[in-house]
Order: structure tokens, then sequence, then C-alpha cells
């Protein structure tokens, strides 16, 4: 639990530093994602289900969650394959690894400040700033983690955007769901 403050506090206050140790570190699939992934997605859909409860849509409440909750947690590993995929485009390495770190550990903030949303109105915008603040933070981990050149990082950062969001629209658009 330690390491996982730890690593909330340094992506949050110092990310370039922190993008600099998790670049040194190795990374293994499955325990990033039970330890690291799985509990901090867990926190906007838990703020969400609890708003939509509060209102008595308990039930419209506990899909959401749910279905939201997988797709953030596939979206990382999707945006992972996303990254690794474009990086030799940009002079990076086609490394999964590094790739994988990018994808898990970008959208922290992101995460932590979605617990907000249980706020009416306020919430949702201090859940946008951290939505923001995480979109920097992988613009920030570029050069370091996936080795991009810096004059390439903002348009490697923006690509990676842009397919993402291609990308979740077709989920979206093929499972029907749009929350």
């Amino acid at each position: 639990m330690e390491q996982l403050i730890a690593r909330i506090r340094g992506m949050a206050l110092s990310p370039a530093q922190e993008w600099q140790t998790i670049a040194r570190e190795p990374i293994e699939l499955v325990p990033v994602f039970t330890r690291y992934v799985m509990p901090l997605a867990a926190i906007p859909a838990i703020a969400g289900f609890l708003l939509l409860a509060m209102v008595g849509l308990f039930f419209t409440g506990l899909s959401s969650m749910i279905v939201g909750y997988i797709l953030s947690v596939v979206g990382v590993f999707v945006m992972a394959k996303i990254v690794e995929i474009l990086a030799p485009k940009f002079g990076g390495p086609q490394d999964a690894d590094a790739a994988l770190k990018l994808a898990v550990f970008s959208p922290t903030v992101a995460w932590v400040a979605g617990a907000a949303i249980i706020i009416p109105i306020l919430g949702g915008i201090v859940a946008l700033v951290g939505g923001l603040y995480a979109l920097y933070t992988l613009y920030l981990g570029v050069p370091i983690v996936m080795r991009v050149p810096q004059e390439k990082a903002l348009t490697f950062t923006l690509a990676v955007i842009g397919v993402a969001i291609v990308v979740n629209i077709a989920v979206r658009l093929l499972t029907g769901v749009f929350i």
C-alpha cells in the first residue's frame, strides 16, 4: 500500500522524476494490473455508482460501474498495444514493457481525481482537470519511458490520444455502451 501511495504522489507532484524511476523498474503484467490498475480504476467507477445510487438510479449506477470499470482496465492494455505499435513510427523502440509502463501509470491522476465525481458539478470539473493532467503526464513520459525523441514527443502523444479515442468510440459503438 505504501508503494501505491508513493507512486500516486510521485505521478501527481513530480511526474518527470517519477517517470525516471518507472523507466528503470522492471514490470510484470499480472502484478501491475492486480496491484495498481485494478484498484485505481475502481475509484471513479465506485464514485460514479455512489452518485447515481444517491439520486435513485441504483441499477443504472451498478451497470455503469461494472461496464466502466471493465472498459477502463481493458483500455490500459489496449493503450499499451497502441503505444507499442506507434513508437517505432516516431523514432522510439517497439518495447512492450515500456509501452505497458506508459499506459499503466499515465492515467494515475485521472483515476484518483475520479473520486471527486461523487460531488455534483464540482466533482466533474475536478475529474476533468485530473484527466487533462494525466494527458500531460503521458506527454512527459513519452521521451523518458518510450525513448521517443523529445522533438517528436508531442506528435507521438497526440497520435496515441487520437488512436485511443477512435478505438474507444469503436468499442462503445460495437457494445452499445455510452456512459
